[in-house]
């Protein structure tokens, strides 16, 4: 668009000044007339120069000077629009474009009139455009501001209403799944992520979500059908008995044994113990193991799960390699190394005592790894376990050999042998004992426990029965000096060859300590695969255990 020339002011004026006055006035002098005219021409004249060196402010002052002089001519209204619309002020044009299409709807300017008038429009247009970009932008970054804080409610919210504002933009799309991603929620995530993958023109950056996107697929499959470790947060196979890189469990989901300690309101458990002549030893009310329903509810995998026990280990001083523990270090330089191989763990060295737990296994069905054997330490007292498993995979037997350091130190072996209900497990017999040493009259002492489960008709536990069938001890011969009266004040009425009368009261004495007896514990602890319930040493003489149960309706194992 230009500025009118000049001419058309002089033509104007000029066929104006000769137009004869009305009748009732009377004419003006000619010298006041040429000098109005020179006036009016000379600030056209100015503005258009000041114009063309595009002096936008000098230009409008002059063009109004002259507007001063002739009001509303149609020439200068319009030069005075351009200007104003070169200068910026869009505004102020506009005012000038609509005095000139009500004065002169049919002017000689109304060709260009119509096309500044299509300026005009563009401009407020483009200043909505932008407008709009900038209050994008600023709500984009409160969505960053908001995930940075680690608020990522308010961050979705605001990525939701910038995709409401610009539905095809894929960053909205993309920032959404990022913190649904964050917030565990992968479902949603993988649905954004798509979403974006639609909208990005862009091939590798496409490649790229479509990566993501397969990762997280991989994530989801495995919350689906996978539990996490509880102490070391390691992903676990469903149908794991133990955790196999740190050896940690039993993890047996869909046992009802090991969901009989629900915390949930009517849940309860208590344990009764009876000496032989059915007195009662003692009860114990249970407290619940398992938060929130059942096991596999408590460790189904999640990312955000799996990330919250690792952090309390890190917290305790424990290392990781990527999910994988590699062990623990106090400041005072003691550690615990924990030897991974390929696929499990295969040792556990305490590098300040020398002392090592050894881990021997094999791949089982559906993922799981199954001990064959394993070193644990109970309350101070280290076992040895070797297992042997059935086509399924249940644990069919379970010898334990350990050297009992809190009493004689003699080596005592048992042996757990179990019996299944379809996945139920229906019953458990424990042989046990040892033979002592010759100077304590080589002493024979076998043991047996009988264990039996009872359900409900909804497949839950609600009765563990433990009895202890058998005891018996016999010494093959005399102790030797002073452990002869040692023995005779432990068992007054030993006789060699012959079983100790009234052993099963008594229980299985080994030496005294002052004035108190030490014994070997029917120790069950290490069988704590069978139940959490039962895992106990019987104190002498008691023969008998019980375990009850209750739960709430809507409580079910699955």
């Amino acid at each position: 668009m230009r500025i009118v020339p000049i001419v058309l002011f002089v033509l104007a004026v000029a066929a104006v000044a000769q137009e004869p006055p009305p009748p009732s006035s009377p004419p003006p002098p000619a010298a006041v007339v040429d000098a109005t005219v020179e006036e009016f021409e000379k600030a056209a004249f100015f503005g258009k120069k000041f114009f063309d060196l595009k002096e936008y402010g000098s230009a409008f002052d002059q063009f109004a000077r002259a507007e001063a002089i002739r009001p509303d001519h149609p020439a200068v209204l319009y030069n005075m629009a351009l200007v104003l619309a070169k200068a910026g002020r869009f505004a102020e044009a506009q005012v000038k474009v609509d005095r000139y299409n009500q004065l002169y709807p049919a002017g000689v300017e109304k060709p260009l009139v119509t096309k500044l008038q299509y300026e005009l429009e563009f401009q407020r247009e483009l200043e909505k455009t932008r407008q709009a970009n900038q209050d994008y932008v600023e709500l984009f970054n409160r969505g960053k501001y908001h995930y940075g804080r680690n608020e990522l409610d308010a961050a979705l919210k605001t990525f939701q209403e910038a995709e409401q504002r610009r539905s095809n933009d894929p960053a909205a799309a993309f920032n959404q799944g990022v913190v649904y991603e964050k917030k565990g929620d992968l479902v949603k995530a993988v649905e954004r992520f798509r979403r974006y993958a639609e909208l990005e023109l862009d091939p590798q950056l496409k490649a790229n979500v479509d990566q993501r996107i397969y990762a997280l697929d991989a994530e989801i499959g495995d919350m689906r059908t996978k539990l996490v470790c509880s102490f070391c947060g390691h992903r676990i196979a469903e149908g794991s008995t133990w955790c196999h890189r740190c050896w940690r469990g039993p993890y047996s989901a869909s046992s009802p044994v090991w969901n009989s300690r629900p915390c949930v309101e009517g849940a309860t458990a208590t344990r009764s113990t009876f000496f032989l002549d059915n007195r009662l030893h003692k009860n114990d009310a249970l407290t619940c193991m398992i938060p929130g329903g059942t096991m596999r509810e408590a460790l189904r995998y999640s990312p955000a799960l799996q990330r919250s026990i690792q952090d309390a280990r890190k917290a305790e001083g424990w290392t990781y390699q990527g999910e994988v523990i590699q062990g623990w270090a106090d400041r005072h330089g003691n550690q615990v190394r924990y030897i991974q191989g390929p696929d499990r763990l295969e040792r556990i060295v305490s590098t300040s005592t020398g002392e090592t737990l050894d881990f021997e296994s094999h791949a089982g069905p559906n993922g799981a790894w199954l001990l064959d054997r394993e070193d644990v330490v109970i309350e101070g007292q280290k076992y040895t376990s070797r297992y042997t498993f059935d086509a399924e995979g249940r644990i069919a037997s379970q010898t334990v050999t350990y050297r009992n350091t809190a009493a004689c130190n003699h080596l005592i072996s048992m042996t757990a042998n179990f019996t299944y209900d379809n996945d139920r497990l229906a019953s458990a017999t424990i042989d046990g004992g040892y033979d002592g040493f010759p100077a304590e009259g080589a002493p024979s002492t076998k043991w047996k426990v009988a264990i039996a489960y009872v359900y409900d008709e909804a497949g839950r536990l609600v009765k563990e029965d433990l009895t202890l069938a058998s005891f018996q001890k016999t010494y093959a011969q005399r102790p030797r000096g002073e452990l002869r009266e040692e023995v005779s004040r432990m068992y007054v009425s030993m006789r060699p060859k012959r079983p100790i009368e009234n052993a099963i009261r008594l229980g299985d004495l080994c030496a005294t300590s002052g004035n108190q007896f030490l014994s070997n514990l029917i120790d069950l602890r290490p069988f704590y695969t069978m139940s959490p319930n039962l895992a106990i040493a019987l104190p002498p003489g008691v023969t008998r255990a019980n375990v009850s149960f209750t739960y709430p309706e809507s409580f079910a194992v699955r």
